[in-house]
């Protein structure tokens, strides 16, 4: 256990607000529509909200916040946003700090509005079609798990990553648009849930990969560090990155990069169980993903309150280096602690899925 015995994990933490108050989307969408709303404040830079922004709001970059208070009104209640949750939440504590007693933050910033109650935003909502790619995420409430469609817009050709075990949804999406199904990848054996590559294949004929790793004895293709899965003019790009399962692949697309359950929103990918390895999960956080850029945007496998997670489904490198807090753990020593010490007992029916999911 850590010091002042917390937990050194998330299972769980309170969450620290820094003093002030954090509005849920549906929350800040009743008040906006109510007979008094509040004043929105968007606080990140001009550039970013040239992408999109909630209608009717102001707008004071943070760096320009302590010089621009008079601006406000001191007698309203005041909710600050920006692309994350972050940019918010240190706006709202200055705001509070400096008279302004109601202020509070949107929490997940735009990024969390626009996929909970306002999709019309575009850039910041489902599907991504910059240069012919479109990404669609796939969340699935009742696990916490998160899948992922990518598509080339002009040869109408997919990849599905790690789709859960139910293929209708898949096959609906790729009907709807007319397209072939021509690659499943799995990131790692899934221990939480019965995985769906075996039904998504049987029903589309399309290869599965895996990693060289992996103990699985379905028919599968096996992928290395480097390797390349191509879907139209698009390739995804394998990163081999063992420490939760060795058998552990994240995948680069553009600026993207899907992290399974190496990295999550906040945290990282518990070890302790079949063959984790806190070491290898070291070196994979260290010299692979957070050698990417920080404006890659990390796209996990996980989120939610059912993996003492956030509900957020897509955050950045940059973000994550700055306060996930097992990243924070710049030593070797500390981080192998967090991984070691207090973690729950082995989930329920552990053995029976993981068998289920190598057997196909």
């Amino acid at each position: 256990m850590a010091s002042g015995g917390e937990p050194p994990h998330p299972f769980p933490r309170p969450v620290d607000t820094g003093g002030s108050e954090r509005i849920r989307s549906e929350e800040l969408q009743r008040r906006l529509a109510g007979s008094a709303p509040p004043i929105l404040l968007d606080v990140r830079p001009a550039a970013e909200r040239a992408y999109a922004r909630i209608e009717g709001d102001r707008a004071i970059p943070f760096a320009e916040l302590p010089a621009r208070l008079d601006e406000l009104p001191r007698d309203r209640r005041i909710v600050a946003y920006g692309h994350f949750g972050e940019e918010g939440a240190r706006a709202a504590k200055l705001l509070r700090a400096s008279g302004f007693p109601d202020a509070a933050s949107l929490e997940g910033g735009i990024e969390e509005y626009a996929r909970l109650v306002a999709p019309e935003l575009g850039r910041y909502a489902g599907p991504d079609t910059e240069n012919g790619l479109l990404l669609l995420q796939l969340p699935r409430a009742a696990t916490g798990c998160l899948a992922y469609l990518l598509g080339d817009v002009d040869e109408k050709v997919a990849v599905i990553l790690d789709p859960g075990a139910e293929p209708e949804p898949y096959l609906a999406t790729l009907a709807a648009r007319g397209w072939r199904l021509g690659a499943i990848v799995e990131t790692h054996t899934h221990a939480d849930h019965r995985a769906g590559h075996a039904a998504l294949a049987a029903r589309t004929g399309a290869p599965i990969f895996l990693s060289q790793r992996s103990p699985a004895a379905y028919p599968h293709r096996s992928l290395s560090e480097g390797e390349e899965i191509l879907f139209g003019a698009h390739s995804l790009r394998v990163l081999e990155t063992p420490g939760h399962t060795r058998d552990h692949l994240s995948l680069r697309v553009a600026d993207k990069v899907f992290t399974g359950d190496t990295l999550l929103i906040g945290s990282c990918g518990r070890t302790d169980l079949a063959d984790g390895d806190p070491e290898l999960l070291w070196e994979s956080l260290r010299t692979k993903l957070l050698a990417l850029p920080d404006g890659t945007e990390v796209l996990p496998a996980h989120f939610g309150a059912r993996h003492a997670l956030v509900d957020r489904y897509v955050s950045t490198i940059g973000l994550e280096r700055r306060t996930n807090e097992a990243l924070l753990l710049t030593s070797r020593e500390g981080f192998l602690a967090y991984m070691r010490e207090g973690w729950p007992p082995k989930p329920a029916e552990f053995d029976r899925i993981v068998g289920e999911n190598l057997a196909g």
